[in-house]
C-alpha cells in the first residue's frame, strides 16, 4: 500500500492520500487546528510532487475544514466533490458553520491560526456523480455515491489496488472495537448505501479517522455496521413508544453511544446534534 499513505495529523482529522504515476490525490483534507502537520505529512509523501486532486467524501468541518491552508499549499489542487456537496459549499451558512467549529477547536487544542480566509475558497472545481471514474495514472478512482452520513456522502473505489475508501455513512469504528452509526440524514439510504459498499471487489478497506484496517477489522465489516445501524434505529423506535421527548430521547442516547472514547473524535455539543439528526430522521424511515 505504498501508493496510499495515511497522513493523519490528529485522531479527530483525515487526510489519505493517493499517489499514482500521473496524478495524486487527497482524501479529505481534515481539520484546521493540525492543517500545519497535515501538510507536513503530505510534503514528506510527495516530495517534489505537486498535489493534483482533493477528494471530498462529505462537506463537515472535521473532513474539509484545513481546506483554505492545504489549497494555499497546492493552488492547483482541483476539489472533487457530488452535485450535492458543491451546492453547500457554496452556501453561507455551512461555509460560517466551518469557520466557527475550526476555531473553536483550534482554541481546544491550544492552537493559533489566522483564518481571514476568504469563504471563497471553499468550491467544487470538479463534480462528480455515482460511477464516474478519475485516472491518476496506472490506477483509478471510481466515484461511489452512498448518502445516509449526509447528503453529499461519496466513497471511492480503486480497482487496480482492490480499495474501498469508506466515508461515514456505515459507521465510525471506534479504536475500542465500538461500531458507532452516523447517520445524519436518513436509515434507508444507509442502509442502501452499505449494500453497495458490500458487493464492491474490494480486498482492502479505508475508515474513516483510521485509515487502512487491520484484517480482524475488516473481516465482517459490513456485517457488523448493518447490525450497528439497526440497532439504532431499533432503540430509537423502543424510545418512541415508551412516548419519551426530545430531550429524554437525547439523553438516553448519549447514555448508550456517548462514550469517553467517542468524545475524543467529537466534542460533546457536536455529538448532540448529531445524534438529533439520528433521532430525526430514524423516526421518518420506512424500513
Amino acid at each position: 500500500m505504498h501508493r496510499y499513505v495515511n497522513c493523519i495529523a490528529h485522531n479527530s482529522s483525515e487526510g489519505q492520500l493517493l499517489i499514482g504515476e500521473e496524478q495524486t490525490a487527497l482524501i479529505d483534507c481534515g481539520m484546521a487546528f493540525c492543517a500545519d502537520k497535515t501538510i507536513i505529512n503530505i510534503k514528506n509523501a510527495l516530495g517534489e510532487r505537486p498535489l493534483n486532486y482533493i477528494f471530498l467524501t462529505h462537506t463537515h468541518y472535521d473532513h474539509i475544514g484545513a481546506l483554505p491552508f492545504i489549497k494555499k499549499e497546492w493552488p492547483g489542487a482541483k476539489v472533487v466533490t457530488s452535485e450535492a456537496g458543491a451546492a453547500v459549499l457554496l452556501k453561507d451558512t455551512p461555509r460560517r458553520v466551518i469557520r466557527e467549529l475550526s476555531i473553536n477547536a483550534a482554541k481546544v487544542h491550544g492552537n493559533t491560526f489566522d483564518f481571514s480566509y476568504s469563504d471563497d475558497v471553499f468550491k467544487a472545481d470538479v463534480v462528480v456523480k455515482d460511477k464516474d471514474t478519475i485516472p491518476l495514472g496506472e490506477i483509478t478512482v471510481e466515484v461511489l455515491e452512498t448518502p445516509g452520513h449526509t447528503r453529499d456522502s461519496l466513497c471511492y473505489f480503486v480497482p487496480e489496488m482492490e480499495l474501498l475508501i469508506l466515508n461515514e455513512t456505515p459507521g465510525v469504528l471506534m479504536p475500542d472495537g465500538f461500531m458507532y452509526p452516523c447517520y445524519l440524514t436518513s436509515f434507508d439510504d444507509t442502509i442502501r448505501s452499505i449494500e453497495k459498499c458490500r458487493s464492491m471487489p474490494y480486498k482492502y478497506l479505508s475508515l474513516p479517522h483510521r485509515g487502512i484496517a487491520k484484517q480482524e477489522d475488516a473481516d465482517g465489516y459490513f456485517d457488523k455496521t448493518l447490525a450497528a445501524n439497526i440497532t439504532c434505529r431499533d432503540f430509537i423506535f423502543e424510545m418512541k413508544e415508551k412516548n419519551l421527548n426530545e430531550d429524554e430521547m437525547l439523553d438516553m442516547f448519549y447514555q448508550k453511544y456517548g462514550s469517553e472514547t467517542l468524545l475524543t473524535y467529537q466534542p460533546k455539543e457536536a455529538f448532540i446534534a448529531n445524534a438529533r439528526a439520528t433521532i430525526t430522521c430514524t423516526l421518518k424511515c420506512t424500513c
